[in-house]
């Protein structure tokens, strides 16, 4: 038997339901927030990411999935962002528009060791707003965050923020953090002794304790900070208490991406253990300039899906659907059952029927597992009265309805869909 790719997983029709209800709610907060759909392909150029992810970072040394077929060299995407801002500059956009305002929901591929919430198919839901410096954009990225967490039933998640500040704030940041580690180079991992020299600011994101807790007696600041960046991170954290969103301001956060600029942030559960972050994002107003446009203003999230689900404190809500079953006992009820199935989806009745020429019981047992609210039984005796016999599962009773008088009894029970 051909098994699944490890590192990832099949969405079972009865899982399925719960990714629906995720993607439902996050369009009508998407919408509410004025944000508009855009879909972007699996795979890209490799130069997309190794220009706007960083040659150093982690993903682009180990983790992009290359797909080699005669002369094309494409890589399976790894993340949302750079695709969007590709798109955005490749369609025009930045031309049409002032702000431009996204989001998106799709797989993304690393070749990571699989564990709790961390596949090597993954999917994530994610904004980018695309053409301001504004602090308060920032303030209504991360406020939208918030709100669709709450909205998806998540509770007991924490925002962390930070600034990295502009370009010169960041190469300061980097020389701080390479004097204050150099004496204590041989306390970290092996992997962070690499970093050191490649990419300083991954030390930051790293999960071992160890080098967690170098991390901790760092005492960092914002002394790197320029002033107009200082006054940026100030009016974002003035327009989140404004607004009431709780947040912890975290000086250790980096993001694990060298695109990231001034704003970013992180949120964490601490229901997904060692791997905590539900999503995270951040300012990126250099990137839409390293692609080949000129520099925006822009900042963006994204929340991993199959995270979300791991700390939802409800499920789908299936009461929301309810299935009318279609129970036929012989070949002239057969034909009938097929007649009426098809009037009641013209109705907008959720329906169906059993295809398999089964016994009564097995009829029964098969809408007891579809969860069907009602059954409608067709044999010998209703034929002959013109009836049908309508039996609400929940109570176990069973009526006779004239088959002209169907409809409007089932949309008396509520049963018409809108």
């Amino acid at each position: 038997m051909v098994k699944r790719v490890r590192g990832t997983q099949d969405i079972l029709p009865f899982n399925s339901k719960a990714w629906q209800e995720i993607e439902r709610i996050s369009r009508k907060i998407f919408s509410l927030y004025d944000y508009q759909e855009i879909r972007t392909p699996i795979l890209e150029e490799p130069s997309l990411f190794n220009r706007s992810l960083g040659d150093t970072t982690e993903i682009i040394q180990k983790q992009m999935f290359r797909v080699l077929h005669e002369r094309d060299q494409l890589v399976l995407r790894p993340e949302g962002t750079a695709s969007v801002v590709r798109a955005y500059l490749e369609n025009n956009l930045d031309r049409r528009y002032g702000v431009v305002k996204l989001y998106y929901f799709g797989p993304m591929f690393r070749a990571e060791r699989p564990q709790k919430g961390r596949l090597r198919q993954f999917h994530h839901l994610g904004i980018e707003a695309i053409g301001s410096l504004s602090p308060l954009l920032d303030v209504e990225v991360i406020s939208l965050s918030d709100r669709l967490l709450r909205e998806l039933g998540i509770s007991g998640y924490q925002i962390y923020i930070n600034s990295l500040g502009c370009k010169d704030d960041k190469i300061e940041l980097g020389r701080i953090l390479r004097k204050n580690l150099k004496g204590r180079l041989s306390e970290l991992c092996p992997d962070c002794q690499v970093r050191f020299g490649r990419n300083v600011f991954r030390i930051l994101d790293c999960k071992k304790p160890r080098c967690q807790k170098v991390v901790a007696n760092l005492n960092l600041g914002h002394d790197y900070l320029c002033s107009d960046c200082r006054e940026h991170f100030q009016r974002v954290i003035d327009g989140l208490r404004a607004i009431n969103i709780t947040y912890q301001v975290s000086f250790s956060l980096v993001r694990g991406l060298d695109y990231y600029t001034r704003t970013v942030f992180e949120i964490k559960h601490n229901r997904l253990g060692a791997q905590d972050a539900l999503g995270a994002g951040g300012r990126y107003d250099n990137l839409v300039g390293q692609l080949g446009g000129q520099d925006k203003g822009a900042i963006g999230f994204a929340l991993g899906i199959e995270r979300l689900l791991l700390v939802r404190d409800r499920t789908a809500d299936s009461s929301s659907k309810q299935l009318v079953y279609i129970i036929t006992l012989g070949e002239e009820a057969d034909k009938e059952g097929v007649c009426l199935l098809h009037a009641l989806r013209d109705n907008n009745v959720f329906a169906d029927m059993d295809y398999s020429e089964r016994s009564l019981k097995a009829q029964m047992r098969q809408a007891n597992d579809l969860n069907a609210r009602f059954c409608i039984i067709i044999g010998e005796d209703e034929l002959k009265k013109s009836v049908v016999s309508l039996r609400d599962m929940a109570s176990g009773k069973q009526e006779e309805v004239p088959e002209r008088y169907l409809l409007n009894r089932l949309s008396s029970l509520g049963l018409t869909a809108n």
